[in-house]
Order: structure tokens, then sequence, then C-alpha cells
């Protein structure tokens, strides 16, 4: 995030505004409005939330789809294009819960050290349990995932008592082969040595509905993983991406009248939201579906998971095949329309969307 923050151009790091908390959101039909806990209240033309799975944003876009639901006039309703859901008396309303969790995580950071070298990656599998290990230069880096007794749609937050109940259940596990026979480190042994550690529920699924009237979700906020791919990360990326293009063409629909200073009108904006859903939606689904295959395979999850994982996926020239498969669907992930850029990345698979070039 340092390095984020440090490559932004001076401009951009003032409109950063740090330590705030969103307390309520109101919309019009010409903005957004955003008030805090400090009492500060700022307003635009819409409103992005990339909150997390805890989103208040989502929760604030949930009340004003029931408060419009329940109104004369809905000037702004928005049900998602060709998205598979349920059908409701109010069809813009999600969920109040609306992820599943059937694992909690433990992650812990703790000093590199021998046998364990800077660039190792490694995991441990298990009846419901798995661990991967992430090693840098100084730290390393574990994430436990156990499943849990029953699936819950209620949140949780751990305690110091919580993990060590944790680590008492799991600590035996190694969190890396020790080599020549020997035993490698413990997740006891990396909890004892600990510089930071945490514990969180790892919730699950896909919201039917990703904006109302000026709101507009992205990432966890409105899709999540569990984290064995790395994929949900990944697509929060690529949906900042996305959407921006789809804003983009807003704005260029209505500037290519001759107004250069023109905005998109609220019907504009909820097209822009809608194609935005409907480009992401197969993409985010299949990204959900794969991370929940592979933290199933990896915690044994039943017979099936634990044939595939033991006599598939450890084999190398199958993990192979499969990622070359898979290879032509990553070609597909879009890239900013409007930023030039020289592409220096090309492989087997062109890019369905390629850099755009300078022009000559």
């Amino acid at each position: 995030m340092r390095i984020l923050h440090d490559g932004l151009p001076p401009a951009a790091q003032a409109k950063l505004l740090p330590s705030k908390k969103v307390t309520t959101v109101s919309t019009s039909p010409s903005g957004v409005t955003v008030t805090c806990a400090d009492g500060t209240t700022y307003t635009g033309t819409i409103l992005v939330g990339a909150d997390g799975a805890h989103s208040t944003v989502r929760s604030q876009m949930r009340s004003a789809a029931i408060a419009t639901s329940t109104s004369s006039t809905a000037p702004f309703a928005n049900p998602p294009l060709n998205a598979p859901v349920t059908v409701t008396a109010n069809m813009s309303v999600n969920d109040e819960k609306p992820f599943l969790t059937s694992y909690r995580s433990m992650w812990i950071r703790f000093p590199t050290v021998p046998p364990i070298v800077a660039g190792d990656a490694s995991e441990t599998h298990g009846y419901d349990c798995t661990l991967q290990l992430f090693a840098g230069e100084e730290t390393s880096v574990i994430g436990i995932y156990a499943r849990l007794d029953k699936p819950t749609r209620d949140g949780a937050r751990y305690t110091e008592e919580d993990e060590k109940e944790f680590v008492k259940r799991w600590g035996s596990l190694p969190v890396i082969a020790g080599g020549e026979g020997k035993k490698g480190p413990t997740i006891a042994e990396a909890y004892a040595n600990r510089t930071q550690a945490g514990m969180v529920n790892l919730e699950e699924g896909v919201l039917p509905h990703w904006s109302f009237d000026r709101i507009v979700l992205v990432g966890d906020a409105a899709h999540k993983f569990t984290p064995s791919t790395g994929a949900g990360c990944n697509n929060g990326i690529v949906d900042v991406v996305a959407l921006a293009n789809e804003l983009y063409h807003a704005f260029r629909e209505v500037r290519d009248k001759g107004d250069e200073s023109a905005f998109p009108d609220g019907e504009g904006i909820l097209r822009a939201f809608k194609e935005y859903q409907a480009q992401r939606w197969e993409t985010v689904k299949e990204g959900m579906d794969g991370a929940s295959r592979a933290t199933g395979a990896a915690t044994w999850a039943d017979l099936t998971h634990r044939f595939v994982d033991r006599h598939v996926l450890s084999r190398q020239g199958l993990v192979k095949f499969f990622a070359d498969k898979s290879a032509a669907g990553v070609a597909k992930t879009p890239v900013f329309e409007y930023v030039e850029g020289e592409e220096t990345m090309v492989g087997k698979f062109p890019w369905a969307h390629p850099m755009k070039g300078p022009v000559v």
C-alpha cells in the first residue's frame, strides 16, 4: 500500500482521506453524499464501495433499495442483466447476510528461519484443514483454513483466546517439509514466534445486485472467495478496470456530442453499472467456484475431493494441463481502454484486449 501511495502524483495523494469511517449514504438524481463518523460529508457523482466483505456501503445500498421499493417512485431501480437469481417481490435488494461461511482462517507472520528460505511456497493438505506458506526474505506468512462444524451466515470476531484454541487443535501440522526425514516446523512453533497473527471467517458468495441508484460495489463487497487460489484479489482488481471502462464509455457518449465538460445523467450511469456487472458475472462466478473447489480438495471435504487432491492435482503434468486450459480465459482480462502503454507481455495466447499503443 505504501508503494501504491507513493507512486501517485501529489494531486491524487491530496484526495486520499485516511482514517475515515462511513456511517450513512444518501443519493439524489444528481449525486451521492457520504457522511462519516467524524461529522464530515463528501458529495460526488457516484459512490464505489470497495470496502470489503463487511461493506458499510453495501449495507447502505441495501437500505436505499428497500426504501425505494416501498415508495411510489423508483427512478433508478436496477435489476442486473442476465443474473441467475431467485425472483422475489423486490428484485433490487440483496440479502442482509449474503455470504456463506464454511471455513475460518488463521494467519501467522513469523521470522524466516531454516529450513524455510526466502521464496519458499508450499501447502499442507488433510482432513478439514489446509495450510499455505509464503516465505519472504525476513518474514514468512502462513494461512491455515479449517472447516467449520456447520456453515453459517453470521459474522465473527475472534480473540487471542480463540487463536490459542485453534493452535491447540491444529498446531501439530507442519508448515513445510523438514527434509532428510526430519519433521518441519509446526503451526504451534510459528505461532510461538509470531510477529503478527489473526483469525477471520472465509465467506463465499456472489451478490445478485452489484449496484443501486448511484452506488456500485467492487471486489469483496460484491463477491467473496476463499483465498486458496488468489482469485478474489485478482477479480477485485479487474472489477475496477471493467467499471472504469464502462464509465469511460458513458462519459464519451455525452462528450462526443460537443460538450467536453458534460456528465452522464442517471440513466447513463445505470447503463454503465449494468454493463459492468454483466461483463464480470460469469468470470466471477467461475472464479468463486474454482476457489471453493480448490479449498474443498485441499481439506478433503469428501471422498471425491480427497481423490482429486491426492491422485489428480498431485501430478505436475495434469496441473500444467489445467493451467494451460485456463490460459485462454486469462487472455480475456480487460485493460483500461483509455490508457496508452506498451505491451511487453506476449505469450502463446494473444490478449483479447491488448493495451492501447501510443498514436504515431
